[in-house]
């Protein structure tokens, strides 16, 4: 019998098809890449190309590697400045908007932590139309801790901080799952019982992320290859509701024909290899040193 997240994987599949169909012919053909090219960089350098390190806090550090570590510089591009194509979103703005004040329009800058962490917590619909990149809910994802010190890092103007390694493009399958934050969602690989396990989703039909490589369903790679490629959004969308992101626009064709073999469900899930362990991320406990308060009103994202 198939498990209620392959009933949703199946809802999303019949309302995604005619992407499927499309992405698979990029992916087919060789196309070049839709995302914007990123040369490698050691974390993310402030404004102006400033490449020397300063001196930050704490908190701050855990911003950075937070910022790489759940994939927000892969939307919102290093240094915060976004720009990243989101040519689907027709009638609004076509590309990702910047999270860094020196380039946002001064009516939408922010000012304290309690704009950003709430927009985080929440997400962001901008269209339920399959390819548009909406802003996905973190909550239950990122805790208050790790939230409050990217907060505090976008806060800080995205100064360089060392120690912190962003890699633009991750070379192996098990690499792109981790940089592109699909662990911090989908938890690791392997069956029920891996370790982290699927995030919580207590407002969608299955309460918590599907887990891929899911035994009990048997999602074929085309119907995985429109979801990473269209995302999804669990009927109706609600605030603080977790989505899958649509990631075409953002992954390379390469990456994206690497990590399709590396996350099939069924009985070629269960037959690849164990995946390595997961690295621990900053403020994982959620120390109390950065926490958020409670959310107000927030700025657009």
């Amino acid at each position: 019998m198939t498990s209620p997240q392959g009933r949703r994987m199946k809802r999303i599949i019949v309302a995604l098809a005619a992407p499927a169909l499309v992405a698979a012919f990029v992916i087919a053909a060789g196309c070049a890449s839709l995302a914007t090219p990123e040369a490698p960089s050691s974390g993310s350098p402030a404004p102006g190309g400033t490449s020397a390190a300063v001196a930050v806090s704490q908190q701050v550090k855990d911003g950075a590697a937070l910022y790489v570590a759940f994939a927000c510089i892969r939307c919102h591009a290093p240094n915060g400045v976004g720009g990243v194509p989101n040519r689907l979103n027709v009638g609004g703005d076509d590309t990702i908007p910047a999270l860094n004040n020196a380039y946002r329009d001064p009516s939408e800058q922010f000012h304290n932590a309690v704009q950003i962490t709430q927009v985080m917590m929440q997400g962001s619909i901008l269209s339920a139309k399959p390819g548009v990149i909406n802003m996905p809910s973190w909550k239950g994802v990122v805790n208050s801790a790790q939230a409050g010190a990217i907060a505090a890092y976008i806060l800080a103007g995205f100064p360089q901080v060392t120690g912190v390694a962003y890699d633009a493009n991750p070379a192996t399958a098990a690499d792109i799952y981790s940089a592109f934050a699909c662990i911090s969602c989908h938890g690791q690989l392997g069956g029920a019982s891996a370790s982290p396990p699927p995030a919580p989703n207590p407002l969608s039909p299955d309460k918590a992320v599907p887990l891929l490589r899911n035994p009990a369903d048997n999602v074929t790679t085309a119907d995985m290859l429109s979801t990473i490629m269209a995302g999804s959004i669990p009927p109706p969308g609600k605030v603080g509701e977790i989505l899958m992101p649509a990631w075409g626009q953002i992954l390379s064709t390469q990456q994206v024909a690497k990590i399709l073999p590396y996350i099939p469900d069924g009985p070629k899930g269960k037959a690849l290899p164990a995946p390595p362990s997961a690295s621990p991320l900053p403020l994982a406990g959620g120390s109390a040193t950065s926490a958020t308060g409670a959310p107000a009103a927030s700025a657009s994202p």
